[in-house]
């Protein structure tokens, strides 16, 4: 149960981590090449975060906090997908 809390968690934070990141960065010269590595580094962030609260605490810290940068790096990859879709539809670009 706690797994499926941090996958829709997280499945939250990488969609809407993508317009966050483009809305704070996007129109400076460097930070638009920046979008997508701050979208995953911060969905993974957090992912690690709420991995290491929701998952354990114990000796077991370490292997939790990493299977919530696991699942976060999938829900960016996630995030990045719908907004292509979003922007491009199916037809592609």
């Amino acid at each position: 149960m706690r797994i499926l809390l941090l996958s829709i968690a997280l499945l939250v934070v990488g969609v809407l981590a993508l317009p966050v990141a483009a809305s704070l960065l996007d129109g400076s010269e460097t930070g638009e090449d920046l979008v997508l590595p701050v979208q995953v580094l911060l969905t993974t962030a957090v992912g690690a975060g709420l991995g290491r609260a929701l998952l354990g605490r114990d000796p077991a810290a370490r292997r939790a906090m990493l299977t919530g940068a696991g699942i976060g790096l999938l829900a960016a990859l996630v995030g990045m997908a719908a907004f292509f879709l979003v922007l491009n539809g199916f037809d592609g670009a």
